[in-house]
């Protein structure tokens, strides 16, 4: 039998925001899943809002005060980083961080608000780290 195809949304060695371990799209998932695990006893976590139903997970004690300020803190950087790529490239499709040494990275960073280069690369991997762990220890 042949294989499917898999199309991949991230080149290897790059960092995707929405895509790559810890993106956007794993944040989301995780909220999801403990929507979809939780919301059948709590109609309030059934928000289509991932912030929204982030607050409705921490005031239900599913996720601790700390773990909520990570993720949201999260949650609003990657969407600050998003809108700012989308600035940088002139579309929505691309959210492969550029190199961290290019003039494009440099631009990047300025719509953000840095002017430190390594400082939002820095953020970058912190906040996407923070996501993969509490993915990987908040199993719905």
């Amino acid at each position: 039998h042949p294989r499917p195809k898999i199309r991949h949304h991230v080149t290897g060695g790059t960092l995707n925001i929405k895509f790559s371990p810890g993106g956007l799209v794993d944040l989301e998932y995780l909220v999801q899943g403990l929507q979809i695990t939780h919301g059948h006893r709590d109609p309030a976590l059934r928000s289509p809002n991932t912030r929204q139903a982030l607050a409705a997970l921490a005031a239900a004690g599913i996720v601790r005060a700390d773990e909520h300020r990570t993720l949201d803190g999260a949650y609003l950087f990657l969407r600050l980083v998003i809108n700012a790529m989308r600035m940088v490239r002139g579309n929505a499709k691309d959210l492969t961080v550029p190199p961290e040494d290019s003039e494009e990275f440099a631009f990047l960073a300025r719509r953000v608000g840095y002017e430190n280069t390594a400082l939002l690369h820095e953020d970058l991997i912190r906040h996407m780290a923070a996501v993969r762990e509490l993915a990987r220890r908040l199993p719905p």
